[in-house]
């Protein structure tokens, strides 16, 4: 009676703590903070001009949490001023992106129909602490 009582004990001890295993996002107390910035570059009769830089306002950012699969978990929307949180994480790995439009100039100069955009991503992959508040800087995207 006594040896059973034990192993029960025992197995109901190793599941609780199993349970308890806090796995990659939300529901914790920790958050990443970021800002993104626009470099897009003008062009004029397919000719590039120059460069201007501004705040991204309203760009989508992407989170993934955890490293075993590649698929969007969570998506924010950055402020007025580029700024954007991902709040209530759980430690753990963490990927952050977004997507550049990058323009490709065609061989027709003279009716510019061949041009064209494609999107390539933009990423930063982080560790989070628990109760941390990562700032990860700034994400430049070109357009």
């Amino acid at each position: 009676m006594k040896i059973t009582f034990k192993i029960m004990l025992i197995a109901a001890s190793s599941l609780l703590l199993n349970s308890c295993k806090k796995y990659e996002g939300e529901g914790g107390k920790s958050a990443i903070t970021g800002k993104i910035t626009i470099d897009e570059k003008l062009y004029v009769s397919s000719n590039y001009s120059e460069t201007i830089s501004y705040d991204g306002a309203e760009e989508d950012v992407y989170i993934v949490y955890g490293t075993d699969d590649l698929i969007q978990d969570d998506k924010v929307s950055c402020n007025y001023d580029g700024t954007f949180t991902f709040k209530y994480l759980q430690p753990g790995t963490y990927t952050i992106y977004a997507y550049s439009d990058i323009f490709h100039k065609g061989s027709n100069v003279i009716s510019n129909d061949d041009d064209y955009y494609t999107k390539e991503v933009v990423k930063t992959t982080v560790e989070l602490k628990k109760k941390e508040d990562l700032n990860i800087g700034t994400i430049t995207l070109i357009k």
